[in-house]
């Protein structure tokens, strides 16, 4: 069973206090909106909220986690507590056009990863190429479950997860319900993306900003969670920039795989070896494509890394012995303008994959380029 209490979620202990004070004091909010980062807590943090609106005995500023109504919501089965969220058609879904009908396969995908991405939702569902959004109809079934009278809890709840993926139609259709909202109805909206909701939307809810994990706070939750040597819990953090699914992804790697990769492929964009290159490439390719933006994520945190060393700035990089004096070592050859190029390059493959452009392709292309810039750019 999922953890959904204000304990279990790292860092933010300013913001869960003034959260917790909101409802202690009873100036909730009707709409609210935590805006935060890909891979970051916001949703756990809305999850949390919403069962501390509803718990039976909440005692320290926490819900209890015991009562009923905790218990239904870890189970994402309180009659209350109502989900929206984007989905697209896949094979394991029959009815693909009601979010009812998706909404087993949410649940799964919250109660095993409440950090996830939208890329990590799409991967589950295998929703393949296509983009997932929240349509008219998701709305409208949304707003039929709010206009009932709650069952038990004080409070209906209704979570829409990434409302930034709504269509004209359907943020059109959601902004009137949030400029009559039903009584004792809260509403949690879980955004990455809040520029790209519409501003009349963003002017009736209450903002809550929560930023990303700082290296600290997720190598304490990594410490905690999966009781893993403090030094290395910091090395992941370190290469994770606050996302805690690169996080696990480097956690569940052997031992400087992610490393040794890295250093081989510059070694090879180095020495100008088309073949290495080409089977770099190959291995790049087979990897899905959140591994892929993973493995890109983590290499800009390289290079990152890379020009601290170049910089002296030793005590701002968190990593193992080993990693530090191969970069140090391949320091010889960076300069500031080579690491530049080679992060531009980097973003600009990131900006691809994620559009679903050919990984075999963009790798390719990204590491002749980088090639180029190592025969022109190196010291």
């Amino acid at each position: 069973m999922p953890c959904m209490k204000f304990a279990d979620i790292p860092g933010h202990k300013a913001l869960i206090q003034n959260l917790v004070h909101s409802v202690d004091s009873g100036h909730v909010a009707h709409a609210q909106l935590f805006a935060g980062t890909e891979g970051g807590v916001a949703l756990m943090l809305a999850l949390a909220y919403g069962q501390y609106l509803n718990c039976e005995n909440p005692t320290d500023g926490d819900s209890c986690g015991r009562c009923l109504a905790c218990i239904k919501i870890q189970k994402f089965i309180h009659p209350d507590f109502h989900y929206c969220f984007p989905f697209a058609k896949t094979k394991l879904v029959d009815d693909a056009e009601s979010i009812n009908a998706y909404l087993p396969l949410f649940r799964i995908f919250m109660a095993e990863m409440p950090f996830g991405t939208m890329g990590n939702w799409a991967e589950k569902a295998e929703f393949e190429n296509r983009t997932p959004i929240i349509n008219i109809k998701a709305v409208r079934e949304t707003m039929q479950g709010l206009h009932l009278k709650a069952y038990e809890a004080k409070y209906k709840v209704q979570l829409i997860w990434l409302p930034e993926t709504l269509r004209n139609e359907g943020a059109n259709a959601f902004l009137k319900l949030l400029e009559e909202p039903p009584p004792f109805t809260v509403f949690l909206l879980v955004s990455t993306s809040p520029e790209l909701l519409l501003a009349t939307v963003i002017s009736r809810t209450q903002r809550i900003t929560v930023p990303k994990l700082d290296d600290f706070e997720l190598a304490a939750y990594l410490e905690k969670t999966f009781e893993i040597e403090g030094k290395k819990a910091l090395a992941i953090a370190a290469l994770s920039d606050g996302k805690i699914p690169d996080a696990l992804n480097l956690l569940n790697e052997k031992d400087d795989d992610y490393h040794n990769l890295f250093m081989d492929w510059q070694r090879s964009c180095f020495k100008n070896d088309v073949p290495k290159l080409l089977q770099h490439t190959e291995s790049f390719q087979v990897l899905g494509k959140e591994l892929q933006k993973s493995y890109l994520r983590y290499s800009l945190s390289k290079l990152r890394n890379a020009m601290a060393l170049n910089a002296g700035a030793f005590e701002s990089v968190h990593l193992q012995e080993a990693e530090s004096n191969d970069l140090l070592r391949f320091g010889k050859v960076f300069s500031f303008a080579l690491i530049q190029l080679l992060m531009e390059e980097i973003e600009t493959a990131y900006f691809h994959i994620d559009r679903n452009a050919s990984a075999k392709m963009v790798f390719l292309d990204m590491s002749l380029k980088m090639a180029q810039g190592y025969a022109t750019l190196k010291k």
